[in-house]
């Protein structure tokens, strides 16, 4: 049996879409790396799946998403499990910072088929370049590139790579990639051995959720106490998803917040050293921090101090690239996008000002910048006050 699905970017005109068939046995991390070599991403940030009121998504190092009850482990989860209905649609978001969100159906069950091997059908336009900005920052990429005259043409091309044409697609090139990823990509369908001693003892240490809570469950309180405190002092993920589970309250947000506040200002300006630029990290800080806390509103703060500190940056050192560019355009538009989703709450109003000042403060640094960001601004429904004057 094979699965025939398309798969489209959102709030992408024209539309970036593949066709693409696979072996719904595959877990949705395998689906995951597939879309990957489907779409032309590079596979460098984190991402989840939403489907039929489920999250799955990349869990953390020890193997479970220790932080989240919700999400389920995307190495485990098997496709054919969650997916099994024609027509049934649901969402694939990659890079946290930029949202590129991905609208996939499946269209098609083909009993008929015992292909293991993923295989691109069709699809229409090369995938944005990697930390762009998101659809904003894609689109304002495309109207740099497509005029030699723009002041910024230069330095944008150079920066997507010197030959970037939005128009490219080559299926076969595609399909190369998938059949040299074909074993990765493949599902495991089980009756094989370990190769030798040493393969089977490790995969018997791999611990799952529910072996885990089988294995709790026979545990005494004291032995469970006990192993709070352990993994407690493990590492500094672990200190603050347990914090979070049994404090919670706003006097223990406020203090991962101080916390992350202040390793995100590190980031940009070390207390020792040459200030230098770290924007992928100051953003995994940012997503990990909303992830612990569930407090969008904060996390909104963080990102805001993020840009505030980005600009900085660029005014001290007199430097900007189109690395922080598109770094500052998205995560400005995170905000926004916060913002729309409370439009008529307490976020919209207490965002008003801060955003304001962060346009008015871009016109100073770099002209696409103000004006990406003043569109964005104006798309989360302010009026332009404030944000014109230059």
């Amino acid at each position: 049996m094979n699965y025939i699905c398309r798969i489209e970017l959102e709030d992408i005109k024209p539309a970036i879409w593949r066709r693409f068939s696979f072996h719904p046995d595959i877990t949705f991390h395998q689906l995951h790396e597939t879309i990957q070599e489907v779409m032309g991403w590079y596979n460098s940030h984190l991402y989840e799946f939403e489907i039929n009121g489920h999250r799955i998504e990349m869990p953390d190092e020890t193997g479970y998403a220790f932080s989240d009850e919700v999400g389920l482990n995307a190495r485990e989860e098997i496709v054919s499990s969650h997916l099994n209905k024609k027509n049934t649609v649901f969402t694939y978001m990659y890079d946290f910072g930029d949202g590129w969100s991905h609208r996939i159906k499946l269209e098609q069950i083909d009993v008929q088929s015992d292909e293991l091997t993923a295989a691109c059908l069709d699809g229409e336009r090369a995938c944005p370049v990697e930390d762009v900005g998101g659809p904003w920052g894609h689109q304002n990429l495309l109207e740099i590139l497509a005029n030699p005259r723009h002041p910024e043409y230069e330095e944008m091309r150079e920066w997507a790579g010197g030959s970037y044409d939005p128009e490219f697609f080559d299926r076969d090139m595609v399909n190369e990639g998938l059949r040299q990823s074909a074993r990765a990509l493949s599902p495991k369908l089980g009756g094989t051995k370990a190769a030798n001693p040493k393969a089977a003892s490790e995969k018997k240490a791999k611990l799952t959720k529910r072996e885990l809570a089988k294995h709790l469950k026979g545990l005494s309180n004291e032995q469970l106490i006990e192993l709070v405190k352990e993994c407690f002092g493990h590492s500094k993920d672990a200190e603050h998803s347990i914090t979070v589970k049994i404090l919670g309250g706003d006097a223990t947000v406020d203090s991962l917040f101080a916390e992350y506040r202040q390793k995100i200002e590190h980031l940009f300006f070390p207390t020792r050293g040459k200030a230098n630029l770290h924007v992928e990290d100051a953003k995994k800080a940012i997503a990990e921090f909303e992830k612990l806390t569930g407090s969008e509103k904060r996390a909104a703060e963080l990102r805001l101090l993020y840009i505030e500190n980005g600009m900085d940056f660029a005014i001290l050192h007199d430097y900007m690239d189109g690395r922080l560019l598109a770094g500052l355009t998205s995560v400005y538009a995170e905000v926004i996008r916060a913002v729309i989703r409370d439009k008529n709450g307490k976020l919209h109003k207490e965002m008003k000002t801060p955003l304001v000042k962060i346009v008015r403060k871009a016109s100073r640094i770099h002209d696409m910048l103000h004006a990406t960001l003043q569109q964005l601004f104006m798309q989360a429904g302010y009026d332009d006050r404030g944000i014109t004057s230059r």
